[in-house]
């Protein structure tokens, strides 16, 4: 019992520690598209599973285009305990990079720094054909990516 408490406490810590305060902001421009995503509502809850709130939008003269909804951290359960969905890429030259958490909500995935400040964030989406429709980007491709450097 006393172990699952420890790990239980070191794993709140762990997902703690990425933890952002206030509403983080990035804005980044792309073909005449300006992308906004919006991060809110940070909370771990009792099994240690982050989550958050998020608002990605488009902006291109005219058009207005926005998602909204609340990302869950990726996990598995094995033995009634909570293991995170941690990553650790390689850049171009095969160098390791600070770890990530890859966090979901239905077609949105979007990964965050495991620990330290927000540096990185990537927003991806597969988009509805009424989303499609809807955006301000390119009108032939479901597949939204963007990536966000503050």
């Amino acid at each position: 019992m006393f172990q699952k408490a420890v790990f239980s406490a070191l794993l709140l810590c762990s997902a703690a520690s990425q933890a952002f305060d206030g509403t983080p902001s990035f804005t980044t421009r792309e073909g005449g598209v300006e992308h906004t995503l919006k991060l809110s509502q940070w909370k771990v809850d009792a099994k240690g599973l982050p989550s958050f709130d998020y608002v990605y939008e488009q902006q291109a003269g005219a058009c207005h285009f926005k998602v909204a909804g609340h990302a869950t951290a990726g996990f598995e359960e094995r033995g009634g305990k909570v293991q995170l969905d941690v990553f650790n890429p390689e850049d171009g030259k095969g160098k390791e990079l600070a770890q990530i958490l890859m966090f979901y909500d239905d077609a949105v995935t979007m990964t965050l720094p495991l620990k330290g400040a927000l540096r990185q964030v990537s927003f991806d989406d597969e988009l509805t054909a009424a989303q499609q429709r809807a955006s301000c980007g390119k009108k032939k491709d479901a597949k939204l990516a963007v990536l966000f450097r503050p």
